[in-house]
C-alpha cells in the first residue's frame, strides 16, 4: 500500500509538458489538464495517482466510444506487465471521483467484457487561466506592432517609385497609428496589472479574515510497519516507540518497535484475540490493552511493562479505549452496564462513576478513544443524541472531571464523530470524522474553545486510532483497507467459489446483500460516493444501479417471495427507516411513517412476504418491531435486541441481545413468532448469521475467531460442519438463495498499516 502524501506528490510534481497532449479538456465541473496529468474539480486540485489520470484521457479523448481493455492496458502500461485488477481499480477511482452525468448516466460506463465509454460532454476552452488570459492579451499587441511595422517597410518600398512625399505620408500614418496602438495597449496592460493586484490584495485579505490558512499540508507521513498487518497502534509519550498489534495467520501479537533503528521485540505472544485499545501510561513504562474473554463480560483491561513481563487485569466490563489524567495518577475509560466515565486509579482501584449531566447523550464507546484534557480538569469524548426529527447528530463533548457537567465543542454536522486526542497546550483538538456515509474516514484538527476547523488529511484513505506524542509533534494513526468484493458458490461444490466483482479497494456487499428468485442478486455498493442499492446477475453481469442521489445510506436489502418489491433502510429523510420500492427501483416508499425518534438499523421478511421485522433504537434503548409490507402501524415485538434471520417455516427468529446480569451478557436466542418465548441461548460462538437450512434446524454462520469460512450450526445442538474452504480472508457478510442451493459472500483481506505524521503543527491562522 502506498500512502496519499507520496501520491499527491508525484502528481503535483508531473510538471513537464507532454508534447504529445497538450489538450484542456472540460466537463460538468471538471477540467482536465492532459499535458500536466492533473484534474480540477471548481478550480480544485483532485488528488489522483497519474496512472489514474492517464486512464481517464485515455477515454475523455474518444468521448462515446467504447475503449476495449486492451486499449486502456497498452496505453496506459506502455513500458510494463500488469494485472488487469490496476486497471479496475483505476476505473473504480474515477467511477468514484466523478460521479455521473446530468442525465443520471454514469460519466464513466462498463461494457462487460467489452471495455469503457466515456459519456460526458467534452468542452476544450481556449483561455481557461487569468494568467493564460493576459499573456494571450499581450501576444495580440505583439501581432498588431509587428503588423504595422511590415505595412511601413512595405510603404518605405513602394516610396521609392511613387516620390518622397507620398512616401513621407504614408509613414507619418502609419507611425501615428502604430504610437495609438501602442498608447492603447500600454493602458490596456497597465489597467489588466492593476486589476490582477487587486484582485490578488482581495485574496489575500479573503484569506486572511475568512479562510483561515492550512499549515497541516506541511505533514510529513512515513510508514513504519509496510510489511506488517496491523490491528491497533499507539506511539509513546517521548515519541520514540510504536506498540502495536499485528495479525498473522489469523493470531494477535503484541510488539514494540524502536523507530529511529526499526527494530521490535516481542512483548506478548500470538493469541486468537486481539490486543486492542493500546495506550502507554504516560510515563511510558507500562502498556494498556482492552482484550476479550469469556469468562468476562465486555472487555477486560490489562497492563504490561513495556520491556515485557506479567500482563495484570485492571478492569472489567470495559467499553472503550483508555485515557491517563496528566499527573499519571488515574485512569478513565467508559464502562458497558451503565453510559458513565469510571474513573479509577492506574491499577484499577478506587473506582467512582462520572454520569453526565444530559441523559440524551449517548457515549460512543468501541474503539472511540476519549482524552484527558492537559490542565486536568476534562476529558474529551465523541457522543451523539437523536433530535426531535430521529437524526442522529455526532458532538465533541468536554466532561468535566469534577462533577460530570457537560459542554459541546462547536463542530460540524459531521456524518460520524470518532476518536479525539487534546494538542498538550490545550489549544486545539485533533478528531477523526467523516463527511458523509461512503466518505472516508479523514484527520481533522478542532480549535478550542471556538471549534474553527481544518483538515490534516486529505485524500481517499481511511484512517483509524489517533495517538499522539507527549508534546504533540507526532500522531500515529492506522490507515484502512477494505478490499471487499462478491463471490458466488453452490452449496454442492463448496471448493469452488468464483469472485464476481472486483476491487482493489472496492467495498461490495459490506453492508447487505440478497438473491431474488430469478437468480440475480441484490448488493450494496459506495462507488459513487454513497452506499447504494445495486442489482447484477448471477455470474457479476449487467450491474445496474437502482437507488441515486437519494439519502448516504441504502442498504441491507431483502426481496419478497414473488420478486416484486425491495424492502431496505435508507436515510434519505434524514434518518434510517425501513423503505420499499420495485425490484427495478421504482416507485420508494417509506413503510414507517413516524415522528418518534428513532432510527432502524437492520429489515428483515418474513417467509410469505407479509411482514417485515426491523431493529430500532433510540435513545439508551433499542427494540424490535414489525409492520405490514404495505405500511401502517407498527408493532413491538420485543423490548431490546436486534433481528439476525427468521426461519425459512416462519415459527422462529434468532437475534442478539444483551445480557446484563451474565458473566458473557452478549448472547445469541431463539424465539417463537407465535408468543415471543425464548425456547433457547445459543452459545456467543459465532459473530452473525445470514441464513438457515430449509428444514429450519440449522444456521448458517461466520464463527469466532475464525472469519474466514462459513459453518452450519445446528440450533438444538450437534457437530458444528465447515461449509466454506477458503485458506483465508474474511467474509464479511453472505445470502443464501430463495432454493437454498447457491451462497453470494462477501468476503476480502481487509488490511491496515501505521501511519506515522511528523511536522504536525496547529494551523496558524486559528492560533493567532
Amino acid at each position: 500500500m502506498s500512502l496519499s502524501k507520496p501520491s499527491i506528490n508525484s502528481q503535483q510534481n508531473f510538471t513537464a509538458p507532454n508534447y504529445n497532449n497538450t489538450c484542456i479538456y472540460e466537463f460538468e465541473d471538471f477540467r482536465l489538464d492532459a499535458a500536466h496529468r492533473m484534474l480540477y474539480k471548481s478550480g480544485t486540485v483532485v488528488s489522483l495517482k497519474p496512472k489514474v489520470v492517464e486512464t481517464l484521457i485515455a477515454l475523455i479523448e474518444r468521448p462515446g466510444e467504447v475503449v476495449s481493455k486492451d486499449e486502456l492496458m497498452a496505453r496506459v502500461w506502455q513500458d510494463s506487465f500488469v494485472e488487469e485488477a490496476n486497471l479496475s481499480q483505476n476505473i473504480y477511482l474515477l467511477r468514484k471521483t466523478l460521479g455521473e452525468c446530468p442525465e443520471g448516466q454514469p460519466l464513466i460506463e462498463t461494457f462487460w467484457r467489452r471495455g469503457y465509454r466515456f459519456n460526458g460532454r467534452v468542452r476544450q476552452p481556449i483561455d481557461f487561466e487569468l494568467l493564460h488570459t493576459a499573456h494571450t492579451k499581450t501576444l495580440v499587441v505583439t501581432e498588431e506592432v509587428t503588423t504595422e511595422i511590415d505595412e511601413i517597410e512595405r510603404s518605405s518600398a513602394v516610396s521609392e517609385h511613387e516620390g518622397k512625399s507620398n512616401h513621407d505620408l504614408i509613414s507619418a500614418r502609419k507611425v501615428k497609428s502604430l504610437r495609438a496602438t501602442l498608447f492603447i495597449s500600454g493602458i490596456a496592460m497597465i489597467g489588466g496589472l492593476l486589476l490582477i493586484a487587486v484582485a490578488a490584495l482581495f485574496w489575500r485579505s479573503y484569506s486572511k479574515t475568512e479562510r483561515p490558512q492550512n499549515t497541516f499540508s506541511a505533514v510529513k507521513m512515513t510508514r513504519p510497519t509496510p510489511e506488517l498487518n496491523i490491528e491497533c497502534a499507539v506511539i509513546s509519550p517521548d515519541g520514540r516507540y510504536l506498540a502495536y498489534d499485528s495479525i498473522e495467520n489469523g493470531r494477535h501479537s503484541l510488539s514494540l518497535k524502536d523507530i529511529a533503528s526499526g527494530s521490535s521485540t516481542q512483548i506478548m505472544p500470538p493469541s486468537d484475540t486481539a490486543f486492542g485499545s493500546l495506550n502507554f501510561s504516560p510515563d511510558g513504562t507500562q502498556l494498556y490493552y482492552n482484550k476479550f474473554l469469556k469468562t468476562s463480560p465486555n472487555g477486560t483491561l490489562f497492563r504490561v511493562p513495556v520491556n515485557g513481563g506479567e500482563s495484570r487485569a485492571v478492569a472489567r466490563d470495559v467499553v472503550s479505549p483508555q485515557t491517563f489524567s496528566p499527573d499519571g495518577t488515574q485512569i478513565a475509560f467508559v464502562a458497558g452496564a451503565v453510559n458513565s466515565l469510571v474513573i479509577a486509579q492506574t491499577d484499577g482501584s478506587g473506582e467512582r462513576l462520572l454520569r453526565p449531566d444530559d441523559p440524551t447523550i449517548n457515549f460512543e464507546t468501541w474503539d472511540s478513544n476519549l482524552s484527558w484534557s492537559p490542565d486536568g480538569t476534562r476529558i474529551a469524548i465523541c457522543g451523539s443524541r437523536i433530535n426531535e426529527s430521529g437524526k442522529r447528530r455526532f458532538e465533541l463533548i468536554e466532561v468535566s472531571v469534577a462533577d460530570g457537567t457537560t459542554r459541546n465543542i462547536p463542530v460540524p454536522d459531521w456524518n460520524y464523530l470518532d476518536d479525539v486526542q487534546w494538542l498538550n497546550d490545550q489549544t486545539g483538538l485533533i478528531v477523526r470524522a467523516r463527511e458523509a456515509e461512503a466518505s472516508p474516514w479523514q484527520i481533522w484538527y478542532v480549535s478550542y474553545p471556538s471549534g474553527e476547523i481544518s483538515r490534516i488529511t486529505n485524500d481517499l484513505n481511511n484512517y483509524d486510532n489517533l495517538s499522539l506524542s507527549a508534546d504533540s509533534r507526532l500522531l500515529v494513526v492506522r490507515k484502512l483497507a477494505a478490499n471487499m468484493n462478491v463471490w458466488t458458490m453452490s452449496l454442492d461444490a463448496p471448493g469452488q467459489a468464483k469472485q464476481i466483482t472486483f476491487g482493489i479497494d472496492a467495498n461490495d456487499g459490506a453492508n447487505g446483500i440478497a438473491f431474488a428468485h430469478d437468480g440475480k442478486i441484490i448488493y450494496t455498493s459506495p462507488r459513487d460516493g454513497h452506499v447504494d442499492l445495486w442489482m447484477m446477475n448471477g455470474d457479476g453481469t449487467q450491474q445496474q444501479q437502482l437507488t441515486r442521489n437519494a439519502g448516504g445510506f441504502n442498504a441491507r436489502p431483502r426481496i419478497t417471495p414473488d420478486g416484486r418489491t425491495i424492502v431496505f433502510v435508507s436515510s434519505r429523510t434524514g434518518t434510517r427507516q425501513v423503505w420499499s420500492m420495485d425490484a427495478d427501483g421504482g416507485n420508494p416508499s417509506q413503510l414507517i411513517n413516524t415522528k418518534e425518534d428513532f432510527e432502524a438499523d437492520h429489515a428483515v421478511l418474513s417467509p410469505d412476504g407479509a411482514w417485515v421485522y426491523f431493529n430500532a433504537y433510540t435513545t439508551g434503548k433499542g427494540f424490535i418491531s414489525k409492520i405490514a409490507i404495505g405500511g401502517g402501524e407498527s408493532l413491538i415485538v420485543r423490548e431490546s435486541g436486534w433481528p439476525l434471520s427468521i426461519s425459512p417455516d416462519g415459527k422462529l427468529m434468532l437475534f442478539g441481545f444483551y445480557d446484563g446480569s451474565s458473566s458473557q451478557p452478549w448472547k445469541n436466542g431463539v424465539m417463537s413468532l407465535e408468543n415471543g418465548e425464548m425456547l433457547k441461548v445459543l452459545d456467543e460462538g459465532f459473530r452473525f448469521v445470514e441464513g438457515w437450512t430449509a428444514d429450519s434446524k440449522s444456521l448458517i454462520v461466520v464463527r469466532d475467531p475464525d472469519h474466514s469460512n462459513l459453518w452450519l450450526q445446528p440450533i438444538n445442538g450437534g457437530e458444528l460442519q465447515k461449509i466454506t474452504k477458503f485458506d483465508g480472508g474474511q467474509i464479511t457478510n453472505f445470502a443464501i438463495s430463495p432454493d437454498f442451493k447457491r451462497l453470494a459472500i462477501v468476503r476480502g483481506n481487509p488490511s491496515a498499516e501505521a501511519v506515522l505524521i511528523t511536522d504536525l503543527l496547529k494551523p496558524s491562522a486559528l492560533s493567532d
